[in-house]
Order: structure tokens, then sequence, then C-alpha cells
């Protein structure tokens, strides 16, 4: 009974090199040499199994694996698991490598969104302050001329001003009612 070593896959050219001597080596017989079309574990033809390719390997269940590892020896058996173990090790690591990758595109495309929004928040801010200083002069504008006037009544109907403010009792009422007036506006405007 003759078993062909298990070949790893190889990560760069300077490991392929050495690994296709050390296979030439190790998987030639009597007869030439037997590899896999993918450098996996296989039997020769004839006895109690077909090969595996690693997809096979990594997608078989573990009642399967056992299945295809009666018969061999246990050297063969270690030599299979562990391959099989590296490659599903191989497919973690890469699955989490695109999942990393595709949360931070997703996180970088959120970042922006919020930037966005704060910069617009940052402009209406600014926006709103421009406007609140300018109702917050004509609010004291206002207020200054209520005092001139609660001061200095206005004596005749026909005056500048009486159609402007209208009819002034001399007092309190008619800085009030200016004031009240000035509130009602910024407060129809929020």
């Amino acid at each position: 009974m003759r078993f062909l070593l298990f070949k790893p896959a190889a990560s760069s050219p300077r490991c392929e090199k050495e690994q296709a001597q050390a296979e030439a080596a190790v998987t030639r017989t009597d007869e030439g040499p037997y590899k896999s079309p993918m450098g996996l574990a296989m039997r020769e033809p004839g006895e109690n199994g077909t090969s595996l390719t690693d997809d096979e390997l990594v997608t078989m269940s573990v009642r399967e694996l056992n299945q295809h590892l009666r018969g061999l020896t246990k050297e063969e058996i270690l030599q299979l698991k562990q391959r099989r173990r590296t490659l599903k090790n191989r497919g973690y690591a890469a699955s989490c490598r695109v999942k990393r990758v595709t949360q931070k595109e997703e996180l970088e495309k959120q970042k922006a969104l919020l930037q966005q929004e704060v910069d617009k928040l940052a402009t209406e801010n600014a926006s709103m302050k421009v406007e609140l200083d300018a109702l917050r002069s004509k609010y004291e504008a206002l207020q200054s001329f209520a005092r001139t006037v609660a001061r200095n009544p206005v004596t005749s109907a026909r005056g500048p001003m009486a159609s402007v403010i209208g009819p002034l009792i001399p007092g309190k009422g008619g800085a009030t009612s200016v004031i009240t007036i000035v509130k009602s506006k910024t407060e129809a405007r929020s």
C-alpha cells in the first residue's frame, strides 16, 4: 500500500521551488510522480478511496472525514487532520479580513455622513447666532426708544411718531406695549 505525502500550499516562489524539489524527491515511485492537481493528499488510484481536494477536505463533515481516514496510518491521519485545520483556519482568517475591511468601509461612510451633518449644523448655528445678534440689537434699540418715549411723552397726536406708535399714554404702558410687540415678533420667528 502506497500513499503520497501531503503537499501544503506555497506562499512564495521560493517556497514553491523548495516544495517542488522536496515533493519530487518524496513522491516519485517506480511508476513515476503522483501529484494531486491542487497539491493535495492523494491515495493511489484503485485503493479504498479517492483523492481529496482542499475544498472537499474543508467542507466535508467530521463523519465523512473519518470514513476517508479509515485504513490510513496514524501519521497520515494526523497530516490530513492538520491540513484540514490549517485550511479551515486560513478560511476563517480570510473571512475575518473581509469582514474587517467591510466594517471599516461602512464606518468610514458613517463618519463622512456624520461629518456632513456636523458641518451643516455648525453653519446653521452660525447663521442663527448672526440672526440672534441682529434681533438683540433691534430689541435693545426698541427698548431704548421706548424708555425715551416714556420719559418724554409725545403730546401732539399729529406728531411724526404718532403715526408709527399710535396714541401713547404717559408712563409704563407705552413702553410695555412696544416691548410686548417686539417679544411677540421674536417668539413668532423661533
